[in-house]
């Protein structure tokens, strides 16, 4: 149940030639996903997860919650919310906060960011605990260069650039910041498809892309993630596929578009 979030870290800006929509804007929306796990002839839902954005003058104020249904909750208890504000200009994060309670432990994760030129500077504070001990708190500074986000301000960035121009094999790259340190992400564009989604009759057209996520010394961190988003203006992800050490974790949109 940990991997539930973690569809949700996805995307990106950035070289080979791709750039983005920066101009782009988004409206005040809510996009519901039903988290799926399967393994072989078996399929069965695990969790729901919404994410929210908002308007402000200067700002994007996001919001994703993720929690597990009743059954799941027996194995691995989840109640998790992702925030980030976004700078409606640059589309660069000013801040995020990720707090956690998973099977009995809680974290409280918060990074305010910071930019000189091309860098991009995180100060974290994390906050950690288990049932019945006292709260540790730390600091950390990270630093990247290039293209920088979180796990949520990444959700909204991919939706402003313009795949069509992703192509030939062209690679998207950026950084992404947690409480723990720094990951790197590729994407790339592997072509058009309609897809479908459980429980619904309506088929969308799609950009099927797939994501690469390694660390800062290149090892790779996880499988790939593919990810399937609406061809349309809104490039609203609708689908995404993710591998676990036996079987997959799937995300579906059930509301929203």
């Amino acid at each position: 149940m940990k991997k539930l979030c973690t569809l949700f870290v996805f995307l990106v800006m950035l070289t080979m030639g791709v750039s983005a929509q920066k101009g782009v804007p988004f409206s005040n929306e809510t996009l519901k996903y039903m988290i799926q796990y399967k393994w072989g002839l078996v399929q069965k839902n695990g969790a729901t997860a919404t994410i929210t954005l908002r308007n402000n003058p200067n700002s994007y104020s996001i919001r994703l919650t993720a929690s597990t249904l009743p059954w799941a909750d027996r194995i691995y208890p989840m109640r998790d919310t992702l925030t980030s504000n976004i700078s409606k200009q640059t589309f660069k994060p000013i801040n995020y906060t990720k707090i956690t309670h998973e099977n009995g432990r809680y974290r409280k994760d918060v990074i305010n960011y910071s930019y000189v030129g091309n860098h991009a500077y995180a100060d974290v504070t994390r906050v950690k605990s288990k049932a019945g001990q006292t709260p540790t708190t730390t600091h950390k500074r990270f630093s990247a260069t290039g293209p920088t986000y979180d796990m949520v301000s990444i959700f909204y960035f991919v939706r402003a650039l313009n795949f069509d121009k992703l192509t030939g094999g062209k690679i998207v790259k950026a950084n992404i910041f947690s409480g723990s340190g720094v990951e790197n992400i590729k994407i790339k564009n592997l072509g058009k498809q309609t897809v479908s989604v459980p429980g619904g009759s309506k088929k969308y057209s799609c950009f099927h892309l797939q994501l690469t996520f390694t660390t800062e010394s290149g090892k790779v961190s996880s499988q790939p993630l593919d990810v399937w988003v609406t061809a349309d203006a809104s490039h609203t992800p609708v689908k995404m596929v993710g591998t676990l050490p036996i079987g997959q974790v799937r995300c579906f949109l059930v509301s929203g578009l």
